[in-house]
C-alpha cells in the first residue's frame, strides 16, 4: 500500500463487510464475536492462523456504527450475520441534533477499539473497518426514503451525509489511536449502478476525500471497497486517493488495472469460494494474480457457510508463489 516492491502480493480479508469469521471460526470461539472483546480478538487470531489471511481485521460487520445512531440491530448468530431490523424514523435534522454528541468509544464501537488495542503488534497488520458514509446513512434511515430525498432534497441529504461522515472520521481516528495500521472503508450502497456517475461524483467523492485526508494526516493507508460494477466510476475513484481500491467479482481486474492509478485489491469470487472445487478456486486466484493486483482478497462479503478448507486453498496458493 506504500507502493514499495514486494516479493508477492499479500493475501488478506480486511474484516467489516468482508469478514472471514465464517461459521467454522465462529463455532470455535463460541460466538459473541460481535459484542465481546475476548471473542472478537480470538476470532481475528484464528482467521490469521487457521485460514492464513495475513492480517487481523475487526469488527466482522457494518452495524456497530449504525446502532449508535439509533438503528436497531439483530446481532445474528454463528450462522447469520448482524443486520439492521429497524431504521431510525426521526427526521434527518432530529437525528443530527439528538446524536451529535455520540461517544464513539462506548458500546460496540468501544469493544472494537479495545479489540484493536489487544491485537496491535509489530508483525501482523491490524485493519480497522468502517462502513462508508452512504451505506451508514442508508442503514440508519430507510434507504428508499434516502434515495427519494437524494433526488428531491439533495442539499438536505448532503448535510446529513456530512454529519455521518464527520462521525465516521471521529470513529476511525479512535481506531488509529487504539493501534489500527490500516483503515478499510466498505460502502456497498455507493455503487455506480445505484448512484450513477454524477451522483457518485457529488455525494461520494468529496466525503471520501475528507475522511481519507484526515487519516492520511495520521500516516494511515486506506482501502476503499465498492460493490457492483464500478466501471463507470473509475475516474472518480482515482480522485479519492485511497491507497488501494477493492472491487467486486463483476469487475474485470485487467481493465481495472489499466484505469486505476492507485493500488488494486481483489477480487476472488466469493460465490466460488463458497461452493467451488479446489481446482476452480486455484484457477480464479491465478487469474486475479495475473491481473497484477497489489493485494489478493475475496471480492466481497463471504458467506458464513464458506469452509476454512476452501479459503485456505486460496491463501496457500498465493503464498506458494507457483503462479509466476
Amino acid at each position: 500500500m506504500k507502493g514499495d516492491r514486494v516479493d508477492r502480493p499479500p493475501i488478506i480479508c480486511p474484516g467489516g463487510m468482508m469478514s472471514a469469521c465464517v461459521t467454522e471460526i465462529s463455532d470455535q470461539v463460541g460466538g459473541g464475536h460481535h459484542s465481546d472483546t475476548k471473542a472478537m480478538v480470538s476470532a481475528a487470531r484464528k482467521i490469521n492462523e487457521l485460514i492464513g489471511f495475513e492480517n487481523y481485521g475487526v469488527p466482522y460487520c457494518l452495524t456497530a456504527e449504525v446502532e449508535a445512531l439509533g438503528a436497531s440491530v439483530n446481532l445474528g448468530d454463528n450462522l447469520i450475520e448482524p443486520r439492521v431490523t429497524r431504521y431510525n424514523d426521526e427526521p434527518l435534522e432530529a437525528i443530527m441534533e439528538n446524536y451529535s454528541l455520540v461517544d464513539v468509544t462506548t458500546g460496540r464501537m468501544g469493544v472494537v477499539l479495545e479489540a484493536i488495542r489487544e491485537l496491535r503488534n509489530s508483525h501482523v497488520p491490524v485493519i480497522g473497518n468502517v462502513s462508508g458514509h452512504i451505506s451508514t446513512a442508508t442503514s440508519v434511515v430507510d434507504p428508499l426514503e434516502m434515495f427519494k430525498m437524494l433526488r428531491r432534497e439533495p442539499e438536505r441529504v448532503a448535510g446529513f451525509l456530512a454529519f455521518v461522515n464527520d462521525y465516521l472520521i471521529r470513529y476511525t481516528l479512535e481506531m488509529v489511536r487504539a493501534g489500527a495500521d490500516v483503515i478499510s472503508i466498505s460502502d456497498p450502497t455507493a455503487t455506480g449502478e445505484i448512484l450513477g456517475p454524477r451522483n457518485f461524483q457529488k455525494f461520494a467523492v468529496p466525503y471520501y476525500q475528507k475522511i481519507i485526508k484526515a487519516l492520511h494526516k495520521e500516516g494511515i493507508p486506506i482501502i476503499l471497497h465498492i460493490c457492483g460494477n464500478a466501471s463507470n466510476i473509475v475516474e472518480s475513484l482515482n480522485e479519492v486517493k485511497a491507497n488501494a481500491v477493492s472491487f467486486d467479482s463483476i469487475v474485470n481486474m485487467k481493465i481495472a488495472r489499466a484505469g486505476i492509478k492507485t493500488g488494486l485489491m481483489g477480487n476472488v469470487s466469493t460465490q466460488l469460494l463458497h461452493t467451488g472445487e479446489r481446482a476452480k478456486i486455484v484457477g480464479i486466484t491465478r487469474n486475479v494474480l495475473h491481473s497484477e493486483v497489489d493485494i489478493v482478497a475475496p471480492a466481497c462479503g463471504l458467506s458464513m457457510a464458506t469452509s476454512i478448507s476452501n479459503l485456505k486453498t486460496m491463501t496457500d496458493y498465493v503464498k506458494e508463489g507457483s503462479y509466476h
